[in-house]
């Protein structure tokens, strides 16, 4: 990643936790990544920009809990207001369903639920990827699968 590419996102970064500290939460700088640690009430989750092939921020864990909710709602409200180029990756606010890409890394949550995290247009990469992932968050089961267009 480009320096200037660096600088522009913890920027957003920043911006981002200056509107969820008007709303009363707490933002964490994390040292040397492109994350923060965004707590209220007791809910702690990571605000965290995923480079490429993702190319979008997210928040951490991808549980359905009504506190992350509402802070996904309070970042697409930001982004809407500030017009930024890049978006929350939450699968109401972005689609990762780039039929070009057929292979997919998915995350295996409860309830026979799953969240598409990536899409790329080899396995190889897929699998690259997906080893990458497990090994900052061994305790999520990622699975790659072939997701090709049902037209």
């Amino acid at each position: 990643m480009k320096h200037s590419d660096w600088l522009r996102i913890t920027n957003e970064g920043e911006n981002l936790c200056v509107v969820l500290r008007q709303q009363g939460y707490q933002c964490i700088k994390q040292v040397r990544r492109l994350s923060w640690q965004v707590s209220k009430g007791g809910e702690t989750y990571l605000l965290i920009y995923l480079p490429a092939p993702v190319g979008g921020w997210t928040v951490l864990p991808n549980n359905g809990s009504p506190a992350r909710a509402q802070l996904m709602s309070i970042l697409q409200n930001s982004f809407r207001k500030n017009e930024l180029e890049t978006v929350v990756s939450h699968p109401g606010i972005r689609q990762l369903d780039d039929w070009g890409r057929p292979w997919a890394i998915v995350r295996l949550l409860s309830n026979a639920q799953r969240y598409t995290v990536a899409r790329f247009y080899n396995r190889q990469d897929a699998d690259d990827h997906q080893r990458t992932l497990s090994r900052f968050m061994p305790g999520a089961e990622f699975v790659v699968i072939f997701d090709p267009c049902d037209d």
